[in-house]
């Protein structure tokens, strides 16, 4: 008769470690699946129902790197969507805010390292100068870290190259205040500039925005016929990313000023 109470009991307990395994056996087979939604989603452009997807991936696996990026990448993205800088930099800032999180849970992830880079990259327009610098220092320290962790990837060599073009242009006064952020003003040129974009069009030659970075690069190096041809080549390639219609803009923008 004893044995019943303790069979009773080891019944009960094996239950109760049932119950309590069901929340990360869900979590194991759904993150999967809204990373998957997510991802056609964002394929789609959809970038609002693709945040909100990875959004409930991260409450089941909050500490994922692999879904923090993600949701840095739709809120980047997001900025796009309104013309209100506080909203643009509010935003921006939720982006960066989980690319952090997504390097701490994993330095090792080429991808949430990369996701700092730009995030800091697209906040760097709503900024002041003295922030901006700072930013080109983070943008570029990430962005090596992407390229370090996976040399297979468009665009952190795209980061680099476009790092590399906006510091070669800098105005006498903003590359004073880089030698006080820096200490020295990092090496760059156009030169260098030209070779990451051109690394990054040929990992991925369909890419609108690798094609008109390294035609405005032709452009500044004055080599102004491989620019009319990178720019034209990007005009025509198909919109397939959120900022596509924005970097046809600048090539058609590029063209004007090559004419």
């Amino acid at each position: 008769m004893r044995s019943r109470p303790a069979f009773a009991g080891r019944r009960a307990l094996s239950l109760c470690c049932a119950v309590l395994a069901l929340p990360a056996a869900f979590a194991q087979v759904a993150v999967p699946d809204l990373i998957a939604q997510g991802m056609a989603q964002d394929a789609r452009l959809d970038t609002s129902h693709a945040l909100q997807t990875f959004l409930q991936a991260e409450k089941l696996a909050p500490h994922d790197a692999n879904v923090l990026w993600r949701v840095a990448r739709e809120y980047a993205l997001s900025m796009d969507d309104t013309r209100l800088k506080d909203e643009q930099r509010a935003r921006g800032e939720h982006a960066l805010a989980y690319a952090e999180r997504a390097v701490s849970a994993d330095p090792n992830n080429a991808q949430a390292q990369l996701s700092v880079a730009i995030c800091y990259g697209r906040l760097e327009p709503l900024v002041d100068t003295r922030a901006k610098i700072n930013y080109s220092r983070l943008i570029k320290q990430h962005a090596d870290s992407a390229v370090a962790l996976d040399p297979t990837d468009s665009y952190a060599y795209h980061v680099l190259g476009v790092w590399n073009y906006e510091l070669a242009r800098l105005s006498p006064l903003l590359r004073a205040l880089a030698r006080a952020v820096y200490g020295a003003v990092p090496p760059a040129s156009f030169q260098a500039a030209r070779d990451y974009l051109l690394q990054a069009a040929q990992l991925a030659p369909a890419r609108v925005a690798h094609r008109v970075e390294l035609g405005r690069t032709y452009a500044a190096l004055g080599e102004k016929d491989l620019a009319r041809q990178e720019l034209a080549l990007a005009l025509s390639l198909p919109d397939r990313e959120k900022d596509d219609p924005e970097s046809k803009r600048r090539a058609r923008a590029a063209l004007q000023e090559l004419d």
